[in-house]
């Protein structure tokens, strides 16, 4: 049996056959993509039915969000939210919280309101937003209970004296340079150390399997067909991970596939010398919806939004200095095992400096073993240079961007911590499809919210939260925006004979819209209604559409 799903008009994203009006199916494949009329030598020979419940509609290929990390989400969902920006989640909104008054008003109700005897864990603190935070301050609320701020950026948290002793930070501290007991901060690998006894805490009792449902649900509001973990195993335990994968997101009721791309450090961590057979190993778990890259994520510098990245001169303002996630001369020495193995590389690379030490690695390893599409991707690649781009492109390298950090985190950037220049040209994408390479969107979230048309959006307009266009020579066409969360996207994770576009062959996956992208204000693309989404042929009404 053939299904036939017609709509007012189909954005193929092949610029073969750009436009169209059906997409014939069978099974979970796509048979032929054009009108009822072109379809005809396959319908004649077949028994067929037409689904005309979107023939007012507008289908892209299913959205794809390269980088999200679900169980980082789901252990976010368990604490209390104070953040910058509104958010709309599963447990309901968050309205923004802003400015210094505001958001000491805000932590100090909502611990007072916290069950008793119980940590306090709280997401969202940005210092551009909230103004400075330290122990002294959360002792101030209290000296018994743990009280843990966690940084809007992830990386890092701020604690109490009982978190502190909660969080056995004082053992830490003896190895590790990132946790600093005076002012109770932990962050990069200081946070690494806390998560071992927030993970137990905010993910007990089942919790776990239930965020994770939460996150399944902001996967298919966004429209999105495809995710990849891009650090799978970071948060979670491997194996625990992949349980609770296996229970909650499989099956023909989850609208969406997920491919896993093991974090490598965090593999490292966990299993030691057995590692690398660990990760070989994980093809063993495949399933429908579960699927596995022969890929790995890999780490240069720190946090963009928590201003821990790495930079060139003149450096940061204020004249604080970023962090390293890896010792950048070590970069190339890490990267080395899955290079020689051909498989692919993703790095988390955030700052002009880091830049450099990433670059410099892949130059050593191709000198080393040259290959030919590679694929390597630069994920993040918020503050570069024009040289950095040109010399990406030439060694063969790709750039996966949050264009969700332009338009709440720009206008603070300009005015504490970069000034104009570099903050307005912040992920420069517009240089980088000019200079050849492959622009793919992600929201990294919870960094930002899973929104693919929200993220198109900002990176075809470059608005800043106040309204200000920043770096207007670096916005990208309507085309290109799309096609970083679709065609771009799916090369970038080596799908594109898969999935990305609409064509003879490909994965029946669609995202269906209630207004058509090419014909609106690429500002209002946020505002396009999300009617469904076709997952290998099946529809997954969105609820409230």
């Amino acid at each position: 049996m053939i299904t036939v799903y017609t709509a007012r008009r189909v954005h193929t994203m092949d610029p073969s056959l750009p436009e169209a009006t059906a997409v014939a199916v069978r099974g979970d494949r796509i048979i032929e993509v054009g009108t009822l009329e072109t379809l005809r030598p396959w319908l004649d020979a077949h028994e067929h039915r037409v689904d005309d419940r979107f023939a007012d509609a507008f289908f892209l290929p299913g959205l794809i969000d390269p980088h999200v990390h679900p169980a980082l989400m789901a252990i976010l969902l368990a604490t209390e939210w104070i953040t910058p920006e509104s958010w709309d989640l599963p447990g309901g909104g968050v309205e923004a919280t802003v400015g210094h008054e505001a958001y000491r008003a805000r932590l100090t109700g909502l611990e007072a309101t916290h069950p008793s005897g119980q940590p306090f864990v709280t997401y969202g603190w940005h210092q551009q937003y909230h103004g400075l935070i330290s122990r002294s301050d959360l002792d101030a609320i209290s000296t018994t209970r743990p009280i843990v701020v966690w940084a809007r950026c992830f990386h890092e948290l701020w604690c109490n004296g009982a978190a502190l002793e909660w969080l056995d930070a004082a053992e830490g501290a003896a190895w590790d340079p990132h946790i600093d007991l005076e002012t109770g901060r932990l962050w990069e690998s200081g946070l690494v150390w806390g998560l071992n006894t927030l993970r137990d805490d905010l993910f007990a009792d089942g919790r776990f399997e239930v965020l994770m449902e939460d996150v399944a649900a902001l996967v298919h509001r966004g429209g999105v067909t495809t995710i990849a973990d891009a650090g799978f195993g970071g948060m979670a335990l491997p194996d625990r991970e992949l349980e609770v994968l296996a229970q909650v997101h499989e099956g023909d009721h989850v609208p969406f596939r997920q491919y896993l791309i093991p974090q490598v450090a965090a593999f490292k961590r966990a299993f030691g010398s057995e590692a690398e057979d660990r990760m070989a190993a994980l093809d063993e778990h495949a399933s429908e919806r579960i699927r596995f890259l022969h890929a790995g994520k890999f780490f240069a510098d720190g946090a963009f939004m928590g201003q821990i990245m790495q930079l060139r001169e003149p450096g940061f303002i204020d004249g604080h200095e970023g962090a390293w996630m890896a010792d950048p001369d070590r970069i190339a020495h890490h990267i080395r095992p899955f290079w020689h193995a051909g498989k692919q590389v993703n790095v988390h690379v955030t700052g002009d400096l880091g830049v450099d030490a990433v670059l410099d690695a892949v130059a050593e390893l191709l000198d080393e073993k040259p290959r030919f599409d590679h694929r390597t991707v630069l994920h993040h690649f918020g503050i570069s240079t024009q040289a950095q781009s040109r010399r990406a492109a030439a060694l063969g390298c790709a750039v996966q961007v949050n264009g969700y950090y332009l338009r709440y985190f720009g206008d603070q950037f300009v005015a504490e911590g970069l000034g104009t220049e570099r903050a307005s040209l912040m992920t420069r994408v517009g240089s980088a499809r000019r200079n050849g390479m492959s622009v793919a969107l992600h929201s990294d979230l919870p960094m930002g919210p899973l929104q693919p048309m929200l993220g198109a959006s900002i990176l075809a307009t470059r608005m800043s939260g106040t309204g200000v266009v920043l770096g207007p020579e670096e916005r990208l066409s309507s085309y290109d925006a799309l096609a970083a969360v679709t065609i771009e996207a799916a090369w970038q994770l080596k799908l594109d004979h898969e999935i990305g576009s609409l064509a003879s062959g490909k994965l029946a996956d669609l995202t269906v819209l209630d207004a058509d992208p090419f014909e609106v204000d690429a500002a209002a693309w946020p505002d396009i209604g999300i009617l469904a989404t076709v997952l290998g042929g099946r529809v997954y009404p969105l609820e409230d559409s």
